[in-house]
């Protein structure tokens, strides 16, 4: 496995996250592991999923943060394309300054 240089952060609606988890999960060559977490989403282009959504002002997504190597990136967002071609998932990669573990 290459050493990662980027970290690419994945953002969709609860309801495809366990779909992008098994798209991820297969891609198990060029991502060995990835973290999610429960954000809330603000802004006027956010679209709400519920009227209680639309009443707080903030729409629940989950966030994916995949460390992997940036020349993997265009196969993943494809592999997402792919398989959910109507979820709208917002995407940014950032580059990886340091990496390791603390033992």
């Amino acid at each position: 496995m290459k050493q990662p240089d980027v970290c690419l952060s994945l953002v969709a609606a609860n309801e495809v996250g366990e779909m992008i988890s098994d798209v991820l999960l297969e891609q198990d060559d060029i991502v060995r592991r990835f973290g999610t977490h429960a954000i809330d989403a603000h802004g006027s282009r956010v679209g709400f999923t519920s009227v209680s959504e639309h009443v707080r002002g903030r729409a629940q997504r989950v966030k994916f943060e995949l460390l992997m190597a940036n020349e993997d990136t265009p196969r993943i967002l494809d592999a997402l394309r792919e398989r959910l071609p109507s979820a709208e998932i917002t995407y940014w990669v950032t580059p990886l300054l340091a990496y390791g573990r603390l033992e």
